[in-house]
């Protein structure tokens, strides 16, 4: 339902906001929400707590890698993965024009590591189709604005992608893809800044294939200004060409969506025809006026009162308005903080 007033309330807690855990850092946009009428009443990331890697940790060169299952190719920059259950913790990959790392096995996190896209242009993070069960945390991947080619800067091309507090920024084209399906973990990240390439058609979340089981939690998409490509927010949409793909089941939930410029044309979107069991889609919170809105409203796209029993809308509202976003048949759950 549209234009329904949102009410204010005091302060809630949410234990499963995610800033228990979060690393000891510089909050990136600590004030992005006191100017909305409405805010989340949960903890939200990178805002009311930092995400990325810990500046207080020694990051090591990954040119001194040296580990059963890794080889360091230390011409072309590239760190690949090929033994199973492999932990990268704590590299500085944006030495010497940026490096890559390649994961081609099983069980591979990549955890409190500095990524930023440099003169070799290397793709951050590339997961193979050999690749499967990657872990990403904690971590900050730049991209600069530089052209990767049609990877992304983190890309998963096996089964099962988990993706948590990492700050993910300035992608020239996609900020993450995941090609094959499987499960899909987004949760507590700041993603930021993408599709600034001329002529990009970059999302923050793009995926083909599957069939996905996908959970987006407590993440922040923000996309401010910059580029002169086009950009998606976290899309559910994965179709390629002639071929339909498959979403076994969804949620998005909790998550701060602010575009306020940079060329964004939805915040989200789910193809329903995709759908076996259901998408649940609430309490986001948004600010939608850099974009022509929320959700996607294509023919083939769920959204707010589609009458299509797949899908669920409730409790999403916009920030600037107060408005709740809901299927009139869905009761409002909780209602909107005051911003401060």
């Amino acid at each position: 339902m549209f234009g329904q007033d949102a009410i204010a309330v005091s302060d809630q807690s949410d234990v499963n906001d995610g800033h228990f855990d979060a690393p000891d850092c510089r909050i990136q946009h600590s004030s992005l929400l006191d100017k909305y009428r409405v805010r989340p009443s949960w903890r939200v990331a990178g805002v009311d707590y930092c995400v990325g890697y810990r500046p207080t940790k020694v990051l090591q060169d990954p040119a001194a890698a040296s580990m059963p299952g890794v080889t360091v190719d230390k011409t072309r920059k590239i760190v690949t993965v090929t033994g199973n259950n492999v932990t990268l913790d704590s590299y500085d990959f944006s030495l010497g024009g940026g490096w890559g790392v390649s994961v081609r096995a099983a069980n591979t996190s990549i955890l409190n590591s500095k990524f930023i896209v440099g003169s070799n242009a290397n793709p951050p993070i590339q997961g193979t189709t050999a690749a499967s069960n990657l872990y990403v945390a904690y971590s900050t991947i730049d991209g600069s604005g530089i052209d990767v080619g049609n990877t992304g800067l983190i890309q998963m091309k096996g089964m099962n992608l988990t993706v948590r507090y990492c700050w993910v920024a300035n992608s020239a084209g996609d900020s993450i893809q995941s090609h094959k399906g499987g499960i899909l973990d987004l949760r507590y990240n700041l993603i930021e800044q993408g599709g600034l390439a001329p002529g990009a058609h970059g999302d923050f979340l793009e995926v083909f294939g599957g069939p996905f089981q996908a959970t987006i939690l407590y993440n922040t998409t923000y996309q401010h200004s910059g580029g002169s490509g086009g950009n998606q927010g976290l899309m559910l949409e994965p179709d390629f060409k002639q071929t339909p793909g498959i979403i076994t089941s969804g949620e998005y939930g909790n998550n701060t969506l602010v575009a306020t410029g940079g060329n964004e044309n939805y915040l989200i979107g789910i193809t329903a025809d995709d759908i076996v069991n259901v998408v649940n889609v609430h309490d986001n919170y948004f600010d939608a006026r850099g974009t022509y809105g929320f959700v996607r409203l294509a023919s083939n796209a769920a959204r707010p009162n589609d009458d299509n029993p797949k899908t669920m809308f409730t409790h999403n509202v916009n920030m600037v308005t107060g408005a709740i976003v809901q299927d009139t048949r869905r009761p409002a759950m909780r209602r909107p903080r005051p911003s401060r």
